[in-house]
């Protein structure tokens, strides 16, 4: 997809960017991927840290980043230098992403574990492969979710279910409701609660469905923010973006509401700001609730490693099915000023905004 950010090819729903990016480092410094002309570079909150030149771009992790020339695929550094050969990406057993060393690979459609210098170290046989964390992993065999270890030992049962680690706990499924799990595999907390947009804990808290309402819950189990909410995403920075008919706002972990429940979409906070929507116009706020970024875009992701990825857009026409628009759009990466470092001279990109 020509000149479109890695970060964010597509801002369009409500709940977007309330996870976690998988896998990417967002330290300060770290490069973000953005291209031009077809060519694709790397960006910091100084200016073009590593010029366009590749095929392909992907997002640094371990602190290395998969990137593409014409002569095939291989790994760099934050410096641009590559750490591998270039492979035939046919051939490359490399990772979109690496966590703890190790990342995940497909071939013959199966996934396994490479490490960074492309030795396969867990054959690919999962039909899917997550990333580490706390020396285990989340793979899918025979329609079934379960964790393993660095050497590919199942070190947990079977579930219909099961999201990544956070906070040193991971969601499973059983029958309909949700339970919680250390690495070993025991039940930390029982299947008890019906899972929320926020499965995953984060800071010590958990949204919980009791009834028909949502609360949070701490890791002994017991529910400390009163259920009186219709959806809830993970705490980020002390507050948890939190939904009421249709509309977010923020509250704090004793469940005090800190910012009014007012916003069309609000994801969760990031290096002290928080993209939300408002009146269909996206900007920052900070944890009063101020905007620092106006709403001037018509998307806006997350900040990682100093920059965002921000969208502006024109409705063209309405597809067939009535309730979508086609529209052509300007993507570019701001700093915490609100100010551009790149961004798109002409409208190139094309998305579907529906709602």
């Amino acid at each position: 997809m020509r000149n479109c950010l890695l970060i964010s090819c597509a801002l369009v729903s409500a709940a977007i960017g309330q996870q976690p990016n998988g896998g990417a480092s967002c330290e300060a410094g770290t490069p973000i991927p953005f291209a031009t002309d077809g060519a694709w570079g790397y960006l910091t909150p100084s200016g073009i840290k590593i010029q366009p030149q590749f095929k392909r771009a992907g997002r640094f992790s371990s602190g290395v980043a998969v990137v593409c020339t014409q002569e095939g695929c291989g790994l760099i550094n934050t410096e641009g230098k590559f750490t591998t050969p270039l492979w035939e990406p046919s051939k490359a057993n490399l990772a979109s992403r690496y966590s703890e060393g190790l990342g995940s690979f497909t071939r013959g459609g199966k996934e396994g574990y490479a490490d960074l210098s492309g030795e396969i170290v867990i054959p690919p046989t999962y039909e899917y492969a997550g990333d580490f964390s706390s020396g285990v992993a989340r793979v899918r065999l025979n329609g079934k979710e379960f964790f393993i270890n660095r050497k590919g030992e199942k070190v947990t049962p079977e579930f219909a279910g099961a999201f990544d680690f956070s906070d040193g706990l991971a969601p499973v499924i059983v029958g309909h409701q949700v339970g919680y799990i250390a690495p070993n595999g025991a039940f930390v907390i029982p299947p008890t609660y019906s899972g929320t947009s926020g499965i995953q804990f984060s800071e010590g808290l958990v949204a919980v469905r009791v009834g028909d309402k949502v609360g949070f819950m701490d890791k002994s189990g017991l529910v400390v923010v009163h259920p009186a909410y219709d959806d809830a995403y993970s705490f980020s920075e002390g507050l948890a973006p939190v939904q009421v008919e249709n509309k977010f706002g923020y509250i704090d972990k004793t469940g005090k509401l800190v910012i009014p429940i007012k916003y069309q979409a609000a994801q969760r906070f990031a290096e002290g700001v928080a993209a939300v929507t408002l009146e269909n116009k996206s900007g920052y706020i900070d944890h009063s609730g101020n905007y620092v970024i106006a709403p001037t875009f018509d998307s806006a992701s997350p900040f990682c490693a100093g920059l965002a990825s921000v969208i502006t857009n024109q409705h063209i026409e309405r597809v067939p099915d009535g309730n979508c628009w086609r529209s052509k759009g300007k993507t570019g990466v701001v700093d915490h000023s609100g100010s551009y470092l790149w961004h798109d001279l002409v409208e190139r990109l094309t998305f579907y905004v529906c709602g």
